[in-house]
C-alpha cells in the first residue's frame, strides 16, 4: 500500500478499495490489513463499523464494507 491513510479514507468514502500490481495472495493480506485498520481508525473516532474483504472473479481480494 502506498499510502496507508489515503487508503483507509477511500474505504471508508467508497466502501471498497481495491489494490493495483499485487499477486492474489499479496491482495488478500492488503486487503485484511486495510480493513482492520479503518476499523481500528473509525473505533478511535468513536464510529461503529464493519469492513472485511471480498474476492472478484479472478480471484484477487479488496477490502470492502459489510453491511450487516
Amino acid at each position: 500500500m502506498k499510502n496507508t491513510k489515503e487508503a483507509i479514507r477511500n474505504l471508508q468514502k467508497n466502501g471498497e478499495y481495491r489494490f493495483e500490481g499485487l499477486s492474489r495472495e499479496e491482495s488478500r493480506k492488503a486487503a485484511t490489513r486495510l480493513a482492520r485498520a479503518a476499523m481500528e481508525d473509525d473505533r478511535k473516532n468513536g464510529i461503529e463499523s464493519s469492513f472485511g474483504i471480498a474476492r472478484d472473479a479472478f480471484g484477487y481480494y479488496f477490502a470492502a464494507q459489510i453491511n450487516g
